[in-house]
């Protein structure tokens, strides 16, 4: 035991030595957490719209009104001409035009069709995507009034009445989603490439080497060398959920004791990972680079950003290697619907197993590797 707090002393103060790395592992976290959380919205709102209205009528206006109430179409201008409708959307001066037909009035007084035309700048595909779904909801919604008035029903004895209550966003906020789901995403980032780092550069040195000749262990290197990492991973982990609660205002409706053995877990995980790494690696810029490639699939096969249900049935296949599918499947449950490790069981058992085996083979292929 005291070999082994020997050990992680002397990494605490090769850590000391090395500021830079020290500003980067607190730093690194709060920016993220910042950019990620302020910037990334969904939810996105004033479209800036174009109105071509050939009717000019009280109908076609009301059309107008109801889409501007929305807070989602922002009219910027009036145009003329399909041309100009053209012109605009191509010059990037609006990603909306709602073109009205010349007979939208008449048409909906006489009962028939009531044209208008929605057209959307589909380069962009999630702006698209909601601008169809909100407007399409605004015409359903006239139409439904148009009807109940000429069937003489009020609004209240209209046959369907399908309400929609969301659960654990009720504000639907996107800070909400995206804030947990980066706990994974940063301490994945900072601790592979921090670990692998250390270690190729203890075996550039040859301080590894020396290490070998002494009385300690091999175990004991390897706890001695990742032990510091635990402790800065549950310090990154602290500071995210700390921002994530008080600056973002984000509840944790579940345990915060079970959220940090989850973590916990993870960690190790991550940590077998930069382990392994810095057995493939010879030199400090190959493990940066092996860090970075691994970080890609991590970010978007880890469900944080896309659902993996949407994906290809053979990139489905490979999210189950990859743990930060399952702890940010955790992590989700826990703060955001209060679920517990018990209700959580399946996720869970497959990040303990990753977990034990990848550090497993880290440890396997470290002592070979060092023989």
């Amino acid at each position: 035991m005291k070999r082994l707090l020997a050990l992680a002393r002397k990494e605490f103060l090769q850590l000391r030595r090395d500021t830079i790395s020290v500003r980067m592992m607190v730093m690194v976290p709060i920016m993220q957490t910042m950019i990620f959380g302020y910037a990334i919205n969904y939810d996105v709102k004033h479209l800036k719209t174009v109105v071509y209205d050939e009717c000019l009528s009280f109908d076609s206006r009301e059309l107008v009104a109801k889409m501007t109430a929305s807070e989602y179409f922002e009219v910027v201008g009036n145009v003329r001409s399909l041309a100009e409708v053209r012109q605009t959307l191509d010059a990037g001066h609006a990603s909306v035009a709602l073109v009205i037909d010349r007979d939208y009035g008449e048409a909906r007084h006489r009962g028939t069709p009531a044209r208008a035309l929605l057209i959307v700048n589909a380069s962009d595909t999630t702006t698209a995507s909601q601008a169809m779904s909100i407007a399409g909801g605004i015409s359903n919604q006239l139409s439904v009034r148009t009807l109940a008035k000429r069937a003489g029903w009020k609004e209240k004895a209209l046959p369907v009445d399908l309400r929609v209550r969301p659960w654990y966003n009720p504000d639907m906020r996107t800070a909400t989603f995206i804030i947990p789901g980066l706990i994974a995403i940063i301490l994945t980032f900072t601790l592979i490439q921090y670990t692998a780092m250390a270690i190729v550069r203890e075996r550039e040195r040859g301080t590894l080497e020396q290490l070998q000749v002494t009385p300690v262990t091999r175990f004991e290197i390897i706890l001695g060398k990742i032990f510091p990492f635990v402790l800065i991973g549950i310090f990154q982990l602290t500071l995210i959920v700390v921002l994530m609660r008080f600056l973002f205002r984000v509840p944790i409706a579940g345990s915060v004791v079970q959220l940090y053995l989850a973590g916990l877990i993870f960690i190790a995980a991550v940590l077998g990972l930069g382990m392994l790494l810095s057995t493939i690696a010879k030199t400090q810029m190959q493990a940066m680079q092996l860090s970075f490639l691994f970080l890609l699939p991590f970010v978007f096969l880890s469900g944080y950003v896309f659902p993996i249900d949407g994906m290809p049935r053979f990139f489905q296949v490979i999210t189950y290697a990859i743990p930060a599918r399952y702890f940010i499947a955790i992590i989700r449950g826990i703060v955001l619907r209060g679920a517990s490790l018990a209700q959580l069981w399946e996720p869970l058992a497959a990040l303990t197993g990753f977990t034990v085996v990848i550090v497993g083979l880290a440890v396997m292929r470290f002592k070979k590797t060092n023989d």
